[in-house]
């Protein structure tokens, strides 16, 4: 089973770099040397990536950074483990590296079950860019907009822009991994305190910001929701 890990800082703590990225490093080398550790990758920051979303038929493009937003995902690794509870485990030990302890980050880890991902080796050009599907209060995607996704991103595989593309599923359900009066919970979802929730991602490759913002407007999710655009360091 493929899990996505979503490493979030929220703005309102204010928190050092993390003084445990070289062991961070560490356990993703060994992770990716067992075959466990499929993606991962750091976002470039919140102020060059860009919200769209689409309205009768028109664009409208919101600059970063996101006022409305109280977190910010600054990463994500993508996993292959034989279960959640595994994921959960990989997460918990991720956040507590580094020092103080028993924590090193004042965000937290979510792990998302990543459904059935396709994954293809792109042969075109550009940087890769994350184009995150927010999914707002109370709608429930039909089989009619999963086919428009599946036809645009098809489109996209054509074109040489594709990389990879995942629902996130609600069952099982995700989780959070924080730090509570100095020790780490695991808190399950759905989560109260935030707005909307990421319910799907894909990877896309273009020539330009501008492109991958170009390519967010074509995504039919634009239409029901927020697409975010985040480059991939």
């Amino acid at each position: 089973m493929e899990f996505m890990l979503l490493f979030i800082d929220r703005k309102d703590a204010r928190s050092a770099e993390p003084a445990g990225m070289a062991e961070l490093k560490r356990y993703a080398d060994e992770l990716s040397a067992a075959g466990k550790l499929r993606r991962a990758a750091p976002l470039g920051p919140e102020s060059s990536g860009a919200r769209i979303r689409v309205r009768d038929g028109k664009a409208f493009v919101l600059d970063g950074p996101f006022a409305e937003s109280k977190e910010i995902v600054g990463g994500f690794w993508i996993v292959d483990v034989a279960g959640r509870d595994e994921a959960i485990e990989i997460a918990r030990h991720a956040f507590e590296l580094g020092e103080p302890r028993p924590h090193a980050r004042g965000g937290v880890i979510e792990v998302h079950h990543a459904k059935q991902p396709e994954v293809v080796a792109s042969p075109g050009k550009g940087a890769p860019y994350l184009l995150a599907f927010h999914m707002e209060p109370g709608f429930v995607p039909a089989p009619s907009n999963m086919q428009e996704m599946i036809a645009y991103g098809t489109a996209l595989n054509r074109a040489g822009k594709f990389i990879e593309t995942a629902p996130l599923a609600k069952h099982p359900p995700p989780a959070r991994v924080q730090a509570r009066r100095g020790k780490t919970v695991v808190t399950d979802g759905p989560f109260a305190e935030t707005k909307d929730v990421i319910g799907g991602y894909c990877i896309v490759r273009a020539t330009s910001r501008a492109e991958a913002i170009e390519i967010a407007v074509g995504f039919p999710h634009a239409k029901w929701g927020p697409v975010e655009v985040r480059e991939l360091l």
